[in-house]
């Protein structure tokens, strides 16, 4: 994202003076998949250029875990004439919120942290000179491993991996400016 963004802020230099400016997203919504619907919120924080937006995000998704996803953000937008359609890719990773541990008279079982990313569509209507209200929706994959550990007949400890993938449906409304 990094490189990136000294890419494009070179390029501005070298072109008639297009101008980056900070924007900011910030959204909250629900996730649905085979469990029930959870809460969702995020906020992601860059550059915008031209059509572009990079930039970093956080939030909490509250689906089957509580988890904090924690990704690098990108948006291409494409604009009407006071509004705007966007698509949109976030990658990163999903930080344990608390971890659930569970403890049994043979075994105790822990989450750790996974692959988190999401991608959509969405649609920013203008409020204000250089701000906007969006909805989206989009795709979601929250994975996270979760470890048992047991005594096992030697003495030894054993271990048992299972690795959860969930594959969710999002929508979002935020402010963006």
């Amino acid at each position: 994202m990094i490189i990136a963004a000294i890419f494009m802020m070179q390029t501005a230099g070298a072109q008639k003076k297009q101008q980056v400016t900070f924007s900011s997203y910030n959204s909250a919504g629900f996730v649905a998949g085979k469990l029930p619907v959870a809460f969702a919120a995020q906020t992601e924080n860059g550059i915008a250029f031209k059509n572009w937006f990079i930039g970093a995000g956080f939030g909490i998704d509250d689906y089957y875990l509580k988890t904090l996803p924690l990704f690098g953000a990108v948006k291409k937008i494409i604009p009407l004439k006071n509004n705007a359609f966007f698509l949109y890719a976030n990658v990163g990773s999903n930080l344990i919120a608390k971890n659930k541990t569970q403890k049994t008279n043979w075994s105790t079982i822990y989450t750790k942290s996974g692959f988190y990313a999401d991608a959509g569509v969405g649609y920013l209507i203008k409020t204000g000179r250089k701000s906007h209200l969006f909805f989206s929706a989009g795709n979601t994959v929250k994975k996270m491993e979760e470890v048992e550990q047991y005594p096992d007949s030697y003495g030894m400890t054993g271990f048992n991996d299972t690795v959860r993938k969930f594959s969710r449906i999002s929508f979002k409304l935020g402010f963006q400016f």
